[in-house]
């Protein structure tokens, strides 16, 4: 069992001194181990207990519901897919989880609509809507206060990533871990071995053990952190941004034989259009990543990970 680190965000507001050294701390534990535990105090704390309550009562419902609003209607990647919809370890059978996905409400007539954006799918639960974008939203703020520190850390303007998030790519998930029979579990994992695609990951779990990280040495750790916190990981673009200065850290789920399991991933993205290119403070770290743009590395990454975009 690995205790990843804790960061007080509240604590970056109590004087220079302390600003720094937190600023220090998130540095340490992205270049490390590429994942932590945060605890906002500008977080409304009920919003937890409610996103986890909403993902319960639709993962409920009847298969037949839950696939009405399937992602493959959407082109947005907005939508519901069933168990193996997704396949994130190749060499493995699909995962063994179902997930809901949305995302920034963009209408479809939106002169600036990207291809990533897009209205979402929504079941008929009343109230649930109203959850799920208030939920989303506060994360996306959680986001932007750990960025601005990491930007300091990083040496750019501390509003970098503000602007970088001007128009947001951000997609809010709801997983759901259904036990698994005990001899398929190594064949088949909840989650397979993967690094996030994209900037910041932040992830809300019920509690039920599962989540793993793979350290340097390629060794997997239960990961746990504390009541009340979200777990934080940083994606592959990040990566390239940082010019692997910041981990994106492998990790997965493991299945249980007997629990079920729910956590809700906030993946948070800069613009569309925004370029990603190794920071002029990351760039004697090594020869860089190519040069790219938010929008089509996701594009690609969801085009090599999820069966609804294969076309034959």
């Amino acid at each position: 069992m690995m205790e990843i680190p804790t960061i007080d965000l509240g604590r970056s507001t109590a004087g220079p001194d302390e600003h720094r050294a937190v600023v220090a701390e998130v540095d340490a534990a992205c270049r490390e181990v590429g994942f932590l535990a945060v605890v906002d105090p500008e977080f409304p704390g009920d919003l937890r207990t409610a996103i986890l309550d909403e993902a319960r009562r639709f993962f409920d419902l009847p298969t037949a519901e839950k696939e009405s609003i399937a992602i493959a209607h959407s082109d947005h990647h907005r939508g519901y897919a069933g168990l193996g919809g997704e396949l994130l370890q190749p060499g493995l059978l699909a995962d063994h989880k179902e997930t809901l996905d949305f995302g920034s409400e963009v209408a479809l007539d939106d002169p600036d609509r990207s291809p990533l954006e897009g209205p979402s799918q929504w079941p008929d639960l009343a109230g649930f809507r109203d959850v799920v974008l208030t939920y989303q939203a506060a994360a996306l703020e959680t986001a932007k206060r750990l960025l601005r520190l990491m930007a300091e850390a990083l040496d750019v303007e501390v509003t970098y990533f503000d602007q970088a998030l001007a128009r947001p790519l951000v997609i809010a998930r709801m997983v759901h871990y259904p036990p698994a029979p005990e001899q398929v579990i190594e064949q088949q994992l909840g989650c397979g071995a993967h690094s996030d695609y994209g900037c910041v990951t932040v992830l809300l779990t019920d509690g039920v053990p599962g989540l793993q990280l793979q350290d340097r040495a390629g060794v997997w750790h239960d990961i746990t952190a504390p009541p009340g916190a979200f777990v934080i990981n940083f994606g592959d673009m990040l990566e390239r941004w940082t010019n692997g200065r910041y981990r994106a850290t492998p990790h997965r789920v493991v299945s249980s034989a007997d629990q079920h399991r729910y956590s809700i991933p906030v993946f948070t993205n800069p613009s569309y259009d925004w370029p990603v290119e190794t920071f002029a403070s990351c760039a004697a770290d090594g020869p860089g990543y190519p040069p790219t743009t938010a929008g089509a590395y996701l594009e690609q990454r969801f085009d090599e990970t999820f069966a609804y975009r294969t076309t034959d």
